[in-house]
């Protein structure tokens, strides 16, 4: 090891194959590196070299690099564990490593104090290997996180879409179920559909490089992986994620502070064109022009609803009342307030309800606002002069309901995100939209107990069906 050592290099990197050697060393409290051989039977006295010296970078080479070695060494505040006889190659990636000198000038990996922002932040560990699942939840150990860990991906699978994490931490290679296909299912989640994935893997190919990050991947660590190096790019990571979270939240609570106010002057504006219509002093052409008003102020009021109920829906205070209501009155009374936005496009309106069941248990204004969002999505893509199909009948379990319009229609490329939020063809439709209508719409319904789906063929029609069950 030493004669792999320039003269430069030896004034701040000490190798010894003996701990007790370090007494003669002169200055070794300003070196840059020492780098201990040893077989960890003297690993109590190289733990005291590394309390005493907490501004040294301390390695050690040994001839079995195992689990528990690792293990070990990074309870004693060792930095690296690498392989003996030293190579020429890692000397010089040593002497190239800058990241030595910004470790040594901020020591602060090992100061539990200053991972406090990241304590009981979420993060679910999936490695087939043991060994590797208990190294990662040692090197997070000084985080105080809250790991949940897997070595069968398909029980990991069990609880994507039911629990919300911070940081998911994949092995590629595993039997049954790859990280790649866990990280395509993650993805299509609910809950964790942004949630930072990182890939741990011995595949060091550039390849599989490429697919992790096409797959989102925000770091790709190979193994066997640098303790220290791992602790800087999770809590960077982690830390970054709890910003951008923050300041979506500010982002949210804005904009719902500002819709709210907007609810009042629009209900106070629909209210004076009531009252204006229900005069007798206007004649044909200004009642028009009225009723578009209207028209136009109650889509404006469907807008300001859906973004007040996606803000409760996300910060989960979207609270469902089942009562027994009559589904037929709703249909009825949502397609009286939609059929002057209808008759200004020449559409009909055709209704049928074709089951026994009168009253269900839903709730009514909830209910309300998925039905006036199917209607007036398909109002605003319907073809002119055409039909607008609102029907409801049932399978003895499920009141189904079906909203079905002629018109373009989606390409079935983007049939499975129509539900995501701000999800919106306007520019392709020409229209105006914030893409919430059919998201709120999901989420009501779900929290019903029901499903919902959508279906379409460009050019000829689109139709969403939603279900309630019959209790």
């Amino acid at each position: 090891m030493k004669k792999l050592l320039s003269d430069e290099a030896a004034k701040e990197i000490v190798y010894v194959n003996d701990c007790r050697e370090l007494k003669g060393v002169q200055g070794l409290a300003n070196k840059r590196l020492c780098i201990i051989k040893t077989n960890f039977k003297d690993i109590n006295k190289i733990k005291k070299i590394c309390k005493s010296y907490p501004n040294l970078e301390v390695w050690v080479a040994c001839e079995e690099i195992s689990r528990k070695n690792i293990i070990t060494a990074n309870m004693c505040g060792i930095k690296n564990v690498i392989q003996y006889p030293v190579k020429e190659e890692v000397i010089n990636d040593l002497l190239n490593n800058t990241d030595l000198t910004r470790i040594k000038e901020k020591s602060y990996l090992n100061n539990k104090y200053n991972f406090e922002d990241l304590k009981n932040l979420k993060v679910m560990i999936v490695d087939d290997n043991p060994f590797n699942t208990e190294l990662l939840e040692e090197t997070l150990k000084p985080f105080d996180l809250n790991l949940t860990i897997f070595q069968k991906p398909k029980e990991a699978a069990k609880i994507i879409d039911s629990e919300k994490f911070d940081l998911f931490l994949l092995d590629i290679m595993m039997p049954e179920l790859s990280g790649y296909e866990l990280a395509e299912m993650i993805k299509k989640t609910r809950v964790n559909s942004t949630t930072p994935i990182v890939f741990v893997s011995a595949l060091s190919d550039n390849e599989n490089k490429l697919k992790s990050f096409e797959l989102g991947s925000y770091i790709y660590i190979e193994k066997p992986f640098n303790i220290n190096i791992i602790k800087t790019q999770i809590s960077s990571l982690l830390r970054e994620q709890k910003e951008k979270e923050k300041i979506a939240h500010l982002q949210d609570s804005y904009l719902a502070m500002v819709t709210h106010d907007m609810k009042g002057p629009v209900q106070a504006e629909i209210s004076a064109l009531k009252f204006l219509l229900d005069k007798d002093n206007f004649d044909k052409e200004q009642k028009e022009i009225l009723y578009d008003m209207l028209s136009t102020s109650k889509y404006l009021q469907n807008l300001v609803s859906n973004i007040i109920q996606k803000f409760k829906t996300d910060n989960g205070s979207l609270v469902i009342t089942k009562q027994s209501n009559s589904l037929k009155k709703l249909l009825t009374e949502c397609c009286d307030e939609i059929k002057y936005m209808a008759s200004e496009r020449s559409l009909t309106l055709d209704v049928s309800y074709k089951t026994e069941y009168e009253n269900i248990l839903f709730d009514y204004e909830q209910l309300k606002r998925v039905i006036h969002n199917l209607l007036i999505n398909a109002l605003k893509y319907s073809y002119k002069n055409s039909k607008v199909y609102i029907s409801a009948e049932d399978d003895g379990k499920n009141i189904i309901v079906y909203v079905k319009n002629s018109g373009d229609g989606i390409s079935k490329e983007y049939q499975d995100n129509i539900f995501d939020k701000f999800i919106t063809f306007s520019e392709t439709q020409k229209s105006i939209s914030c893409g919430l209508g059919l998201h709120i719409a999901k989420e009501i319904v779900t929290a019903h107990g029901g499903t919902i789906k959508f279906e379409s063929i460009p050019k000829e029609y689109t139709q969403l069906t939603f279900t309630l069950p019959l209790e």
